[in-house]
């Protein structure tokens, strides 16, 4: 096993081999017990070191191992009587759904942690949900699947699910004037079903202005959307669409991105997207292809809060948070700035409670408000928060893609069902 970090505040192993090595100052084992029960706080992580969904690992150990050093240079957490320092044993889970179970299992048996801050992807969330739940152990998770947004859920997070992300923009086409229908293409999946349903909801079964046209359904690894562009344009001539929604992650978001500039698209409409379209570090290989695009931002507009429309977005106290964070030199990502909000969750929770208890640990977070590097949220029974957002139109300088305007800023309710339990 290697110290992929930089810094080695945290115990890492094998999720299917159960083996740990410790690192740096994190503590020693003889005066760590179960949950941190005396000496330090013991907290668990599962990251994919390995696999596809690597790059995300290595952002989220780098991310908490400086949390961790500041936090331990700063004496420790206040728990109750005693101020504790940070232990974070961290798992590999290879981007694999198995391994995230076999290492959720070892940390809330044989680590006996009191949280787990990271899990990732949606699949990942539902393969450890259970382990986590039957043994009361908060976990923020990095899927989106609304799926592990049952009551009283031990699996939170701090960024938006599936139903969530379409929500500042089916606000923003609701309230304009010069959109009335519009056009959508949806990744194959739960997740394009989410937004398929989502959108049914929102223009038929409720009282919201204009309707939407399902325009057809596309494979994650689709690489050629030129029969999507062109039945797009056919719509849009005929009357029958003034907008785009397109709804998928990263790489393919930015394929479409580039092949729809190349066809004159974002001249002809505006193009609206959710949290694959701003949440991502590639708008620059996307160039001017991002002009007229309208996307979600919550943890991107930390990369872009010198712009002054978007820094009225961000509450002082959060850009106070950022400037700090920048001080501790980790990676400046916009999933790294989530990762560390999960932590800083994760502290306010152990300080709320004053114990280290997991359910008094999740009764601190339900239903509290508390102020990230991300602003103000606030998270319910289903461990979904409300979270500032904004709608971010693009522009394109020449080649270079720029920020426009905010079009729409606001908390995003804590959507998890469709129909939705919460009143938007």
């Amino acid at each position: 096993m290697t110290d992929r970090s930089r810094r080695s505040f945290l115990r890492r192993g094998s999720a299917a081999l159960g083996t740990a090595a410790l690192g740096g100052i994190a503590g020693c084992m003889d005066n760590v017990g179960l949950g941190g029960a005396s000496g330090s706080v013991k907290l668990g992580a599962i990251n994919p070191l390995s696999g596809p969904a690597s790059f995300f690992g290595e952002l989220a150990t780098e991310t908490q191992s400086a949390w961790a050093e500041r936090v331990n240079e700063g004496g420790g957490i206040q728990v109750g009587d005693e101020q504790r320092q940070v232990d974070i044993v961290e798992y590999d889970d290879q981007s694999q759904n198995s391994e995230a179970r076999s290492a959720a299992q070892r940390l809330v048996t044989a680590d006996g942690v009191s949280a787990i801050l990271s899990s990732w992807r949606s699949t990942g969330a539902i393969a450890i949900s259970s382990i986590v739940n039957e043994n009361q152990v908060p976990t923020f998770t990095h899927g989106f699947t609304p799926e592990v947004n049952t009551p009283d859920t031990y699996v939170l997070r701090l960024t938006v699910s599936t139903i969530m992300d379409a929500y500042p923009a089916l606000t923003y086409i609701s309230e304009s004037n010069d959109i009335e229908n519009i056009g959508v293409i949806a990744e194959e999946g739960d997740w394009g079903d989410d937004t398929l349903d989502l959108m049914r909801w929102w223009f038929r079964e409720s009282d919201h202005a204009g309707d939407f046209k399902n325009l057809g359904r596309f494979s994650f690894d689709q690489q050629d959307f030129s029969s999507f562009i062109t039945r797009i344009k056919r719509e849009l001539n005929n009357g029958n669409i003034d907008a785009l929604y397109v709804q998928t992650w990263a790489s393919a978001m930015e394929r479409f991105l580039i092949q729809a500039n190349r066809n004159n698209l974002n001249e002809a409409l505006p193009i609206f997207t959710g949290l694959g379209g701003a949440d991502y570090n590639n708008i620059g290989n996307v160039g001017a292809g991002m002009a007229n695009v309208h996307a979600l931002g919550l943890y991107t507009r930390l990369d872009y809060r010198d712009v002054p429309a978007i820094e009225e977005t961000l509450s002082q106290e959060s850009l106070d948070q950022f400037d700090a964070y920048r001080e501790l030199g980790a990676p400046e990502h916009p999933t790294a700035y989530n990762v560390y909000a999960d932590a800083q969750a994760t502290q306010f929770a152990l300080e709320q409670a004053g114990s280290t208890d997991g359910q008094a640990l999740r009764d601190a977070l339900v239903g509290n408000e508390l102020t990230t590097i991300l602003g103000t949220v606030s998270m319910n029974d289903r461990g979904q928060p409300a979270i500032p957002g904004a709608l971010i139109r693009f522009g394109a300088d020449g080649d270079s893609a720029t920020v426009d305007e905010v079009v729409w800023a606001d908390q995003i309710p804590p959507l998890t069902s469709i129909p939705p339990e919460e009143d938007i």
